[in-house]
């Protein structure tokens, strides 16, 4: 059997020949004149012969310079789009499932038995074939959708087609755009914006998978699921190239994949039971030190010859305890003993993985590689955390994990070696949330724990923000754009080192999101848990000492933590207004930078929808501006600056409210705030711009009820000027100026406009009674 591989990198593998099968197939899965049962009948078995002869394949490999040199194994990249294949027709197809289930177990133990035995093959072919061919079995199997998009579908997406925009909507993303404000979103603001946007337009859209966003992407998105190499930094929708060329890369569960999965189906116990076995021998030390004995002698027998793995034992560790977490992920209801029997078994991996981790800490030959063996040993390590988490059932054991993952959160790791560790801290902040929802009696000592990960700070956070820090300093940019069209942030970076900032923000951001779901999950058993914290998390902002180097952090981390469980905990009485209460009495005491995160939480807040809080913070806003700007044109010399270090992140804080409030109501309420806001301080000619804006040819045509704002907001600063003409001394002055207005209205009682000759003859009968 001869197969063309590749599939990923290159122009060679992307090229005409390549699109045009892709079309074709296409084509032929879209036409509807065969039923789906004759195509099925035919295609299948064939599909799972080409699997049950992967070990005898004969591959022909595509040159280097066609295929791309960071490209995987050709074997590997076929079989992984194979298996992948297979999987999406076992989620879809019970008739099949139990078929293909086996037939993947089947080739799987095919392969082991040939990896036992080294000696009995040839260890060119074994090296360059059967390896990178199990390796492509265990990152595809176990995976399956979790929307109505087929995995493959994702790896061989249909191209975009992308349309010019036409001179009438050319200036149409200047319009609904607001490129000059910067994001305050929260992750769990997020997630509110997105799930209320999606409520109004009745849909139900879902995403293509993503990696993990520099800004935290909502934990109940789909495209959460997805979870590869979750420390870096590319918030863009996944390039599929990216699972041909990636160590270990899969569709995996991801740890910040909070709800249930759509993919979830029975599988026999004895099939998991023989999963299992299998896995055992799979990452056993002997297994895999003959297989890297393999290779060495290969190598050390023909030393020009160039192959993509220099050793096999970390990818395929990495790569069978993914696959073990993934199968088992989302499975339900299965007999004790097996769980305890996976439990027990990972508990063990982990413990010795610990010690092989501080056995490969130094080697950092190959730290920025992704053969780096500490960075997939971080992985492994990652995926059993998972399992652990999934596997515990009873709460004693739930209060043993949560000691052993809060030990390591606060655990020294090195700097050389601290990105490596981001997948393996991740899942370890994941665990602990996820452990309390199972169980909420350990949500006290969890929420502790996280506390003082975020608050004391933990040493990982203070290492991730120096490197934070530094990038900063050295001058790179991040810009953030707030749309008000879908209500979601982007983030953009023009700068190499952009992936150690982003590991600090996600890491804080991550730990703040699992105080909020340790706290929704004791509130089941204790009513107070969230006052009680909310007291301790307080007191960091005055007790901490400021002669400390990293002393800032502690207050910053407690403001962002404050902001984010108002917004988590929207619905839960006696949680918003103690916040807003703490806040308010931090706020310029002592005036500080601090001052600009509490504007940016407290506008977070009125973005829920809350309106008390809407107005309580109007009242801050609008007593922040109106003293800025006075003392801005004031003639007086002030010593003291007031607002004037926060007014402008005022301002930013109502460019993202105005973006993102929901509520009707309350976004009327904010249109006319902030007109009446503009006319402050106001003089007594004031009013009459009021005018010009009735005069606007834009206002008058606009369908959206903007004239009625505009008049709604005059007659409030008529009200202002008539109070003001009534206290001021009745001088001749006073009523030239008094004649001068009327005169102005009674050229607008002649307006052309009938609308704008209402007000003016309003106007004016308020003006004379004054």
């Amino acid at each position: 059997m001869s197969l063309h591989g590749g599939g990923g990198g290159g122009g060679g593998g992307r090229g005409f020949y390549f699109s045009t099968v892709l079309s074709l197939a296409r084509s032929l899965a879209a036409h509807r004149h065969a039923p789906i049962e004759k195509h099925k009948d035919a295609i299948v078995p064939y599909v799972l012969g080409l699997l049950r002869g992967l070990p005898r394949v004969q591959w022909i490999e595509e040159s280097s310079e066609r295929k791309g040199r960071e490209t995987l194994p050709v074997a590997e990249n076929f079989t992984f789009g194979l298996v992948t294949l297979l999987s999406d027709v076992a989620q879809r197809d019970e008739t099949y499932r139990g078929q293909i289930l086996e037939a993947i177990m089947d080739i799987m133990h095919v392969l082991q038995d040939i990896c036992k035995n080294p000696e009995a093959h040839d260890k060119e072919y074994l090296c360059r074939y059967i390896v990178p061919t199990l390796l492509g079995v265990a990152r595809a199997f176990g995976r399956y959708s979790n929307t109505a998009e087929p995995l493959l579908s994702k790896l061989f997406p249909r191209p975009v087609v992308t349309v010019p925009p036409s001179a009438d909507d050319s200036d149409a993303p200047d319009r609904r755009s607001f490129n000059d404000f910067r994001s305050i979103l929260s992750s769990s603001l997020l997630t509110v914006c997105q799930a209320d946007a999606m409520r109004r337009k009745g849909s139900s859209q879902q995403a293509s998978p993503e990696r993990v966003c520099l800004t935290p992407i909502s934990p109940a998105d789909p495209s959460a699921q997805y979870f590869e190499g979750s420390y870096l930094p590319d918030g863009s929708a996944l390039d599929p190239d990216y699972y041909f060329s990636t160590i270990s890369s899969s569709f995996s569960v991801s740890p910040l994949f909070t709800g249930s999965s759509s993919g979830e189906f029975h599988v026999p116990l004895e099939m998991l039971r023989t999963l299992l076995h299998m896995v055992e021998q799979f990452v056993s030390e002997s297994f895999l030190k003959a297989l890297d004995g393999s290779l060495a002698e290969l190598l050390e027998l023909h030393p020009g010859l160039h192959l993509y793995y220099k050793t096999f034992s970390d990818p395929l560790y990495v790569a069978i305890f993914k696959m073990l977490r993934d199968t088992l992920y989302n499975l339900k209801d299965l007999q004790t003993d097996y769980v305890k029997e996976v439990h027990d078994f990972v508990l063990e991996q982990f413990s010795s993985s610990q010690s092989e981790l501080q056995r490969i800490l130094h080697d950092v030959e190959y730290l920025q590689s992704e053969l780096s063996p500490l960075k997939l040993r971080c992985q492994a390590n990652a995926a059993c955390v998972d399992l652990m988490v999934w596997a515990v059932t009873e709460e004693q054991g739930a209060e043993n994990l949560c000691t052993k993952l809060s030990e390591k959160l606060q655990s020294k790791t090195s700097s050389k070696v601290i990105i490596a560790h981001m997948p393996l801290l991740i899942c370890c902040l994941q665990g602990l949330g996820r452990l309390c929802e199972r169980f909420p009696v350990v949500a006290h000592s969890v929420t502790t724990s996280l506390r003082d990960f975020l608050v004391v700070p933990s040493p990982v956070l203070v290492k991730l923000y120096k490197y934070h820090s530094q990038y900063t300093a050295g001058g790179g940019e991040i810009k953030i754009h707030v749309t008000n069209e879908h209500s979601q942030s982007t983030l953009s970076s023009h700068s190499s080192k952009k992936s150690h900032s982003s590991m600090y923000e996600q890491l804080r951001d991550i730990s703040i999101d699992n105080i909020c779901r340790c706290l929704k999950a004791g509130l089941t058993m204790d009513n107070v848990i969230v006052e009680a914290f909310l007291a301790s998390l307080s007191n960091r902002l005055y007790i901490y000492q400021e002669n400390d180097k990293d002393a800032h952090l502690i207050p910053d981390h407690t403001i962002r933590a404050l902001g984010h469980i108002a917004v988590a905990l929207r619905d839960t009485p006696r949680v918003m207004e103690p916040i807003l209460q703490i806040l308010q009495q931090k706020f310029c005491q002592p005036p500080s930078q601090l001052d600009v995160l509490i504007i940016d939480q407290l506008g977070c807040m009125v973005i829920t929808g809350n309106q008390y809080i809407y107005q309580e913070v109007w009242n801050l806003f609008q007593q922040i501006s109106v003293k800025a700007s006075s003392m801005v044109y004031s003639n007086k010399d002030y010593k003291d600056h007031g607002y004037r270090h926060c007014s402008l992140a005022v301002i930013n804080a109502l460019g993202n409210i105005a973006a993102n409030l929901q509520a009707e109501q309350m976004v009327d309420e904010l249109l006319v705030n902030l007109l009446e806001l503009m006319l402050r301080a106001l003089d007594s000619d004031r009013f009459q711009v009021m005018f010009r804006y009735s005069e606007d040819r834009a206002i008058q045509k606009d369908k959206s009820g903007m004239m009625q704002c505009v008049i709604a907001v005059s007659d409030k600063v008529f009200e202002v000027f008539l109070h003001m003409m009534a206290e001021k001394p009745k001088t001749k002055a006073h009523e030239e100026e008094l004649e001068r207005h009327a005169q102005f209205l009674l050229v607008n009682f002649n307006h052309i406009h009938k609308r704008i000759r209402r007000v003016a003859d309003k106007y004016l009968s308020g003006l004379a009674e004054t």
